[in-house]
């Protein structure tokens, strides 16, 4: 893994352009330097960046043990606020990690998606703590899949500020951590507030924060990452896409975050995006992915808007300022105050997104996942929960799926305020337990499924604003929507169920025109209607007194008469 950066304008494919004469290989961190590089064929780095860089940063921004990229584990941690990721969250004056009561040794680590080689690293004091609780002696370790090797060995650290350590290493490893064997005094914990891992730098010099990448043609791009200048303007985009009609570009990326307009889409081809867009740090007119082709723009992924109190409102992970057609396949998640996720401002925009959207934010306007602010068309096929679209358009908006409100600060799941805005809904609609109704629009039309209901709280708690008890829910159905699954003709005819919407249609014949013993609905026939069954009627209660059976058992027949009077005559 190697930093390499551009020294000229040109294109990708030369090595001219490049430091060292080398083309950029798998897991380098490719920085613009102040230069426009064109990228000409398929690549497969870990990085496109025009910040100045030196040393990088390899570690991911994390925001779980897990996400966005790589795992970190450790040997135990304190509770909630200490969790080890928060080692790798970019913020040294953060809470940080640290072990759990009464271990005063323990050890953090970061596993990679693939190995790197780590050149040097930063250790950070521990936050919050005393000075006894900072790490005094450790071992930084390298992981080569059965054992872990030693690369560092520190002893006698009893200062509160930051250690920066050079060491001599060229193996990539997939898996670093921090071993610390002894604090400095502190009887019940140890641990850090963040820890920086660097990549090895063979440029020799900081690169320069400027320039960029730009693309126009039918390639495949791999990515783990892009990273961009803080303040970057329209224009000096990290990548710009400018394919025009006919060329189709792939662009994977594991995760686009940083500062705002990453990624500028230009072109008016098609452009197939894989990936993650999340955490933008941005500024508030752009977006960390600025649409201003009429192009087709495929993104399948996740757009999770999560930065807490270092996102404005204004800001979002996608401007839509054109005719462009985006289609997006993938879940829409907030759950921190944070920006939109998509921002339409082009006129005739088509916005399809097919997946569940859920927003439980504590944030305006600016907070609701979709802001429509020109004439366009939003398809959406996915539940809709929480504040997830604010449209003051008279465009188009189609919704497949639930829309459902959310007690957290009165959120409206869907709002429509243009009085010549078209929507249509399927339902099911809920209000939240509090009652709070799912959406507000001047005009809507149901699109009627089987599934469509609306659902309200009923007024046992008075309509309190927060009950104590939430309020059982009452549904009014649609008259699409079948009870039980049960089709009219299913159903005894006149027969009223789907609360009175649905009459049954099915004939059934009473009982007494069903032969005898021969199950109806819940009944049992009794006619007897053929010669057969009335033969065997009759014998089957030929004992029974005075019935028909035993009248005619004691008819007499020209036999029985003749046997009578010949016992009659008989003189002997």
């Amino acid at each position: 893994m190697a930093l390499r950066v551009a020294v000229a304008t040109g294109n990708w494919s030369n090595p001219a352009i490049w430091n060292g004469g080398v083309l950029p290989q798998a897991g380098d961190v490719v920085a613009s330097n102040n230069f426009t590089v064109t990228i000409d064929q398929n690549i497969n780095v870990d990085t496109l960046t025009n910040a100045a860089t030196n040393p990088f940063i390899l570690t991911a921004q994390m925001t779980s043990n897990s996400t966005p990229s790589g795992i970190v584990t450790a040997s135990s941690y304190y509770g909630g606020g200490y969790d080890p990721f928060y080692v790798f969250d970019r913020n040294p004056t953060g809470s940080g990690w640290i072990t759990s009561a009464g271990n005063m040794t323990g050890w953090i680590a970061y596993e990679f998606t693939s190995a790197k080689v780590v050149a040097s690293y930063q250790v950070f004091p521990t936050v919050p703590g005393s000075p006894t609780s900072v790490a005094r002696d450790w071992t930084f370790e390298g992981w080569n899949g059965s054992t872990y090797i030693v690369l560092d060995t520190v002893t006698g650290n009893s200062g509160t500020a930051t250690v920066t350590r050079s060491i001599a290493n060229t193996t990539a490893y997939i898996k670093y951590r921090l071993n610390i064997t002894a604090n400095n005094g502190n009887g019940n914990y140890t641990g850090t507030s963040e820890l920086y891992l660097f990549a090895l730098n063979d440029y020799g010099s900081t690169s320069t924060a400027g320039g960029g990448f730009i693309c126009s043609s039918s390639v495949t791009i791999n990515l783990t990452g892009i990273s961009v200048a803080n303040g970057c303007l329209i224009g000096a985009s990290v990548l710009r896409w400018t394919g025009g009609s006919g060329v189709t570009t792939n662009l994977n990326v594991t995760s686009i975050r940083e500062y705002g307009n990453t990624l500028l889409v230009e072109g008016t081809g098609t452009l197939n995006f894989t990936g993650t867009i999340n955490n933008i740090i941005s500024n508030t007119s752009l977006g960390v992915v600025n649409v201003t082709g009429v192009c087709t723009f495929n993104i399948v992924g996740t757009l999770n808007p999560q930065s807490g109190s270092n996102q404005p409102e204004g800001t979002q992970l996608i401007y839509v300022g054109s005719a462009a057609t985006v289609n997006i396949t993938g879940s829409f998640i907030s759950t921190s105050s944070a920006g939109c996720c998509v921002r339409v401002g082009g006129t005739n925009a088509v916005i399809n997104i097919t997946g569940d959207l859920s927003n439980t934010s504590n944030i305006g306007y600016n907070g609701n996942l979709i802001i429509v602010l020109a004439v366009c068309t939003i398809n959406i096929t996915g539940n809709c929960t929480g504040r997830v679209l604010n449209s003051s358009s008279a465009g188009y908006l189609k919704i497949i799926g639930s829309i459902t409100a959310s007690n957290f600060n009165g959120q409206i799941s869907v709002i429509s305020t243009n009085a010549s805005g078209i929507n249509l809904f399927s339902g099911p609609f809920i209000s939240s337990t509090y009652g709070i109704f799912p959406y507000q629009v001047i005009r809507m039309h149901l699109i009627p499924t089987t599934n469509s209901y609306f659902e309200f709280r009923d007024e046992t708690t008075n309509g309190a604003v927060s009950p104590g008890a939430i309020a059982p829910a009452t549904q009014l159905v649609s008259p699409a929507t079948l009870v039980d699954n049960l089709a009219p003709s299913d159903v005894r005819f006149g027969t009223s169920y789907a609360l009175g919407t649905l009459t049954g249609t099915l004939r059934m014949p009473v009982p007494n025109q069903v032969t005898f013993g021969v199950q109806v609905d819940n009944t049992f026939g009794n006619a007897v209607l053929t010669a057969d069954g009335i033969w065997n009627y009759l014998v089957s209660n030929i004992t029974t007194a005075d019935s028909i059976g035993m009248r005619l058992k004691n008819v007499s027949t020209p036999q029985t008469t003749g046997e009578q009077l010949e016992a009659f005559l008989r003189l002997d």
